[in-house]
């Protein structure tokens, strides 16, 4: 096998040059104060008085993001559309506002990308009355809607009717999630197989991610990839090598292990706040610019995408301080990593990418810099990927600068050097 020859499709490609995706976790947990539902939570509590997807969809856009992701389903089982499947829906509630609706509208009129998770694991489905949730129903063939025939059991039909619903109604789909947290204490099977198969067929630009063949979960939710981040991903069985949160993925050992290579970039999962859903208590807890900006490097600048979590209020909007970091934190982007520095100059970054749409092969690398008239190595790494950003421990100030490959897959990479100067690195 050779790890050089593995290339993206169009899809991940895509995906990889938005950069900054955010996620939206909003539900009844918004409103009983939790992070995980019970699965028994009474839809009256959701209640938003003055929701405005719009202004979501402002903020990210203002603030440099590509897409954005709702939770359309979270693993308490409540469905913010009027789904056909269940009652456990926003149809329920005293909103019944269809949330999915107006946030596709929104993202139409400002141009933003619409993904959606849909949390595979179902508490409602569980623990309500005649729930399908591991209720060992039998295989049967079922069909989803004309030319959509799958074997499958009550749940697995269930999830691949809402699947449809969201795909077909709601525009264009760039990305599905999927989660692996599963806080039900039943069986149940998932027919993964059918599920990637209707997704192809009825989004086939859409990336299915965590879980799903295109994207991986980069293995915590800190806001961190790793310093030696392959996209180019060792797979024995069918299966991963290593564990997804393992510290190595891709080395010798793993390649030497595999029995296939694909190409399986990681997405940095974090949220702004210390939970995923809102809470009043966490208003003071709003991660910093310069916190932002760390994350920026250790995601972004490590050849992944970052995902980053703003949660709604209970009145439906992103909250003050929220919108403050957002603004601020876009803005920053664009000043200190959007534009170079001009040589001869002073920075603190160095910033590597590769043309990843022929492969991910740069194994080794340094940086030199040329100060006073002589060249001075200032940073090293592993891989580059998509991008790579390397804080430097002092401001240097150079003339010119250069990039020495020391070890790559293949011959002749195409290599991108630029510098960077951020002020918010101490």
């Amino acid at each position: 096998m050779d790890a050089s020859a593995v290339r993206p499709s169009e899809r991940q490609l895509a995906w990889q040059q938005q950069e900054l995706t955010a996620f939206v976790h909003f539900g009844v947990n918004t409103f009983t104060d939790l992070e995980w539902g019970t699965g028994l939570d009474d839809p009256a509590v959701f209640d938003p008085q003055d929701l405005s997807c719009d202004q979501w969809v402002r903020v990210l856009v203002e603030a440099g993001f590509k897409s954005v992701i709702l939770t359309a389903k979270h693993h308490d089982g409540f469905c913010l559309w009027p789904t056909r499947y269940t009652t456990h829906t926003i149809a329920a509630s005293p909103s019944g506002r269809d949330v999915m609706a107006e946030l596709s509208a929104a993202c139409a009129e400002h141009g933003l990308g619409l993904g959606f998770y849909l949390s595979p694991a179902d508490l409602y489905q569980e623990k309500a009355p005649g729930g399908y949730y591991g209720n060992e129903s039998p295989v049967v063939a079922s069909e989803i809607q004309p030319g959509f025939t799958y074997e499958v059991d009550d749940y697995n039909r269930y999830y691949l009717n809402q699947l449809y619903e969201l795909l077909t109604q709601y525009g264009p789909i760039v990305e599905v999630w999927l989660d692996g947290a599963n806080p039900t204490s039943t069986a149940q099977e998932y027919a993964f197989d059918a599920w990637f198969d209707l997704i192809r067929r009825l989004a086939p630009s859409a990336t299915i991610a965590v879980g799903g063949p295109d994207v991986r979960w980069v293995g915590n939710e800190d806001g961190f990839a790793r310093e030696t981040e392959w996209s180019v991903i060792p797979f024995a069985g069918g299966r991963m090598v290593a564990a997804e949160t393992a510290p190595e993925l891709a080395g010798p050992a793993e390649l030497a292990a595999a029995d296939e290579l694909r190409w399986y970039p990681a997405e940095v999962d974090v949220s702004i706040r210390p939970g995923w859903f809102y809470h009043a208590a966490e208003d003071n807890a709003v991660k910093s610019v310069p916190e932002l900006l760390d994350i920026y490097r250790k995601s972004v600048g490590r050849n992944a995408v970052l995902l980053l979590n703003i949660p709604p209020d209970r009145y439906g909007r992103f909250a003050d301080p929220d919108v403050q970091a957002l603004s601020a934190f876009g803005a920053a982007v664009r000043s200190y990593y959007g534009t170079a520095v001009e040589l001869p100059g002073s920075f603190n970054v160095v910033s590597l990418r590769e043309d990843i749409a022929n492969g991910q092969q740069v194994e080794s690398f340094a940086v030199d810099a040329l100060i006073d008239g002589s060249w001075s190595e200032v940073a090293t790494g592993t891989t580059i990927g998509h991008r790579r950003l390397i804080p430097l421990k002092r401001s240097v100030t150079a003339d010119a600068v250069q990039v020495r490959l020391l070890a790559t897959r293949a011959p002749s990479p195409t290599v991108t050097l630029t510098v960077h100067h951020d002020p918010t690195i101490a």
